[in-house]
């Protein structure tokens, strides 16, 4: 038996297809690098230098930073060695003038070849530019009048060619730039940089572009705060930078480090220092500037959200300690599936105000409805089973086509699985989990209903991990990020004038009110046979159907060792698992079989018998393969078959619904 203790559930590993699955659950090296860049390479963009500073809001900062200090490295790019024919040689310049030059004068990477000379004269001149402001900024106090310091770099740079970084599945990064009293782990990396021996002139080598791709996702994967990745990328002597959003990702060339030839050329000179400056320019810059949402960089116990004002949903965060009556005190990073593009979340189990909580930050489109608005809309409504809400707000509005959200709910237990008891041994005429089974489909169902008759609202992704119990024994149904908001036709004119409300204060514009089902909504394992047929809309009775798949696959853990092979939820493409569902449930004495469930008691069985004749026999007609071949198949909608099994206010929404 395993607990489902994801607060958002996936498909199980040992059932997915292997290209549905996270890309770093594949150990194989090369063919998670295959399907990382197989997911992102046609999102690739090739912007100047100053266009991705642009976008990042970093253009200003850089142009007053290199027109303040103009002499800055001119010593340093004069004595820059030439990288010629994969080999670092000296320019002649780089020994001093004043006496005869020989070989002992020579920088040890004078004469290395491949990636060691590039490494080794990428971290000799991080420190010669750092030497050299300590130097200036010394200087400025006896002066007079006193000049302006240049900003330090306070991140600590660490050869990783070698050793391998903590939480990286044995990656070696040539360098990487941790925060300042950090350990020395992807958690804790700031900014990266690879090298390669020989320069891309065209374009970058695609094995290239492949590693570092890999390299983000774990970034994303470990550090909640940010906003987008950053990797430098020395390839021979030409540097370049690539930043990976949620959306896309961008390569631009910065310049040369060093020289090519070994002639002197003054203009070539100009331009190699422009370089060194921008690069100590952007180690200059705080995680927050660059990278982070905010200045929750680091591995930190505490958060404190603050609204921004009363009027907006804006929010800044930062750290905080454990005697603050406000912070969110933080417990465990749940570790959940990462994919390099798209939406991605992060959720802590916390404490607050001595309450247990889930503490979720989400990156979500900007067209897609806030999930704390959902949250706000169930709540004015009236809607029963949802956690309540204690905070929530938006960190970033808009990077890159992505929000960030944050959202501190109530802490919902466990999942129906772990709810309910073992079952062992012979059927017999009683069963203890019969009336925890008819709780969970009342709760749900109950929730469902209301949301859909009161709020025209969808839940979207009915899963286990969604369903959940708390010590109480009551349900809960959690993660509304899905949740999609339908025309307002039939709601009362107070839940129109709240959805208005509600969706100005978040400053929502997008298109609300679209029944359009947007790729990868939902979680295939748990989809109706309509939806998993390509359904561009979905109804209430989706989500009914939904909660069904859930409580069996349940029921299914339960009398099933982990691995065994159960037809109904043998998952290959969602057309095939469509048509193996249509015949599991053909049979109406036989289908639980199909579905794991065999050892249970026949007030179980005539539950789940009831519950496939209301979603599946129309007028004594079994059409599941009808839904099939027209997904818009009306239902027939008897709720009285449910008679029993859920209340009577449940049963009273679901009788106000047309044919479904």
């Amino acid at each position: 038996r395993q607990g489902s203790s994801s607060v958002v559930d996936q498909t199980p590993l040992k059932s997915q297809s292997k290209e549905l699955m996270p890309s770093l659950q594949d150990k194989n090296i090369h063919i998670r690098r295959d399907r990382i860049y197989g997911d992102i390479k046609a999102y690739q963009q090739e912007p100047k230098f100053e266009g991705i500073l642009k976008r990042l809001g970093l253009l200003t900062k850089l142009q007053n930073f290199e027109k303040s200090n103009p002499g800055l490295f001119k010593s340093l790019a004069e004595s820059a060695p030439a990288y010629v024919d994969r080999k670092m040689r000296s320019t002649g310049t780089a020994r001093p003038t004043t006496r005869p030059s020989t070989k002992k004068d020579d920088p040890a990477y004078i004469g290395m070849t491949n990636e060691d000379a590039v490494t080794a004269y990428f971290s000799k001149l991080v420190l010669a530019m750092d030497a050299e402001v300590t130097e200036y900024n010394e200087s400025c106090g006896r002066s007079r009048p006193p000049k302006t310091e240049i900003p330090t770099c306070e991140y600590h740079l660490v050869d990783h060619q070698s050793k391998a970084i903590k939480g990286g599945s044995g990656l070696k990064v040539d360098f990487a730039f941790y925060y300042p009293g950090s350990t020395s782990g992807f958690s804790s990396v700031h900014l990266l940089l690879e090298a390669k021996k020989e320069e891309y002139i065209t374009c970058i080598h695609t094995d290239t572009l492949k590693q570092i791709a890999d390299y983000q996702t774990y970034i994303w994967q470990t550090q909640p705060s940010r906003a987008y990745v950053p990797i430098l990328l020395l390839h021979g002597a030409a540097l370049s930078l690539v930043v990976f959003t949620r959306n896309n990702w961008y390569i631009a060339n910065i310049g040369h480090v060093c020289y090519r030839s070994v002639d002197f050329l003054s203009s070539v000179t100009k331009a190699v220092r422009s370089v060194m400056v921008r690069l100590y320019f952007l180690l200059t810059l705080t995680p927050e500037e660059f990278g982070h949402c905010c200045g929750v960089f680091e591995e930190s116990s505490c958060w404190r959200f603050s609204h921004i004002s009363a009027k907006s949903m804006d929010v800044t965060a930062e750290i905080s300690d454990e005697h603050d009556p406000h912070a969110v005190q933080l417990v465990r990073h749940m570790q959940r599936a990462v994919y390099p593009r798209h939406r991605l979340a992060h959720v802590y189990e916390a404490e607050y105000r001595g309450k247990s909580v889930f503490l979720k930050l989400s990156w979500v489109p900007v067209d897609v409805v806030p999930e704390g608005a959902v949250y706000e809309l169930l709540a004015q409504a009236g809607v029963d089973n949802i956690p309540e809400l204690f905070l929530s707000g938006v960190l970033v509005k808009n990077m890159f086509g992505y929000r960030l959200e944050f959202l501190v709910l109530e802490h919902c237990g466990r999942s129906i699985e772990e709810h309910l008891p073992p079952i062992i041994g012979e059927p017999r005429s009683t069963d203890p989990t019969f009336d925890k089974v008819r709780v969970v489909i009342s709760g749900t169902l109950r929730c469902l209903a209301q949301a859909y008759v009161l709020c025209a609202i969808l839940h979207r992704d009915i899963s286990m991990g969604n369903v959940r119990v708390n010590r109480r024994g009551q349900v809960k149904v959690i993660d509304w990020g899905y949740g999609k908001l339908l025309p307002v036709d039939g709601l009362s004119a107070e839940a129109i004038r709240h959805r208005g409300a509600v969706l100005t204060k978040w400053e929502f514009e997008g298109d609300a009110a679209s029944t359009t089902n947007k790729p990868l909504t939902g979680t295939p394992y748990y989809m109706s046979i309509p939806v998993l047929s390509a359904a561009t809309a979905r109804g209430l009775m989706d989500e009914i159907e939904s909660t069904f798949y859930v409580v069996l696959h349940a029921l299914s853990a339960l009398e099933n060792i982990p691995g065994s092979v159960i037809r109904g939820f043998v998952y290959h493409n969602n057309d095939t698992l469509a048509m193996v569902r249509v015949g599991c449930l053909a049979h109406p004495s036989a289908f639980l079989q199909f579905f794991g469930v065999k050892n249970v008691s026949c007030e179980l069985r005539q539950l789940f018998y009831k519950f496939r004749e209301y979603l599946f026999v129309d007028n004594g007609e079994y059409i599941a393969p009808l839904l099939v071949l027209d997904p818009y198949t009306p239902r027939g909608n008897n709720p009285e078959l449910l008679s029993g099994y859920i209340d009577e206010e449940t049963m009273d929404l679901l009788k106000q619904l047309k044919s479904a």
